[in-house]
């Protein structure tokens, strides 16, 4: 068996899909002295929330975020300071046959007409590391101009060994994101201002019945 991974998302639309990489290694790599380092490069529309992350540390660890937009949890993609998207990296404490990365779509610009908006990513980078102690690490690709930086630091002072994991066949990830359109904004606002016009006449109603009461109740006291 060769050392591979694949990816895909699922669902491939709405607004929380979930990245799941497979991984096939050698049955006589040792989970016990390797890791797994999962770099994903995510667009400006897609985002991590890292309290979500911090869930999951029986599975993996967060070690490499960057990105300014990281931090914007709430923002729509068009108000973010970083047109760059973030960057992702992922560490397992043994070898792993699945992992999955929850991400989330951001509210997209409105458009005129387009309801959808597809875009697209690279499917994460996979390294395998191992101690020194690994002797049985199989031939594979160790050019590390191929990782990425933010990869390799986060790689820096935990392996002496390391291979990147094959792609074969691999195709560029997609998400159908739902986009809002411009010609519904008048309806969107006129029924905005009827719900909060609403809410208030329902507050001032409740006011009211509590005031009258409790005024029923200071009459009977003074009887």
């Amino acid at each position: 068996m060769s050392l591979s991974s694949s990816s895909h998302l699922s669902p491939s639309y709405g607004a929380h899909p979930t990245i799941i990489t497979n991984v096939q290694v050698p049955d006589d790599v040792s989970s016990s002295t390797c890791s797994l380092y999962f770099h994903y490069s995510l667009p400006p529309i897609l985002f991590v929330d890292p309290y979500e992350l911090d869930m999951r540390q029986q599975e993996y660890a967060v070690v490499g975020l960057k990105g300014e937009s990281a931090r914007e949890l709430e923002k729509p993609v068009h108000a973010l300071p970083d047109k760059d998207g973030i960057q992702v990296v992922l560490k397992t404490d043994s070898v792993v046959e699945r992992v999955h990365l929850p991400i989330h779509v951001r509210y997209g610009k409105p458009t005129h007409n387009a309801s959808y908006d597809v875009q697209q990513f690279d499917a994460p980078t996979v390294v395998l590391a191992c101690t020194a102690s690994e002797t049985s690490l199989p031939a594979c690709t160790r050019s590390s101009h191929r990782i990425p930086k933010l990869l390799l630091d986060s790689m820096a002072d935990s392996s002496s060994s390391s291979c990147l994991l094959n792609a074969p066949n691999q195709r560029r990830l997609e998400v159908s994101v739902p986009l809002g359109t411009t010609a519904d904004l008048p309806t969107v606002e006129s029924g905005t201002a009827l719900v909060i016009l609403a809410c208030f006449a329902w507050v001032a109603w409740e006011a009211w019945r509590v005031s009258v009461r409790l005024r029923g109740r200071e009459k009977v006291k003074t009887l």
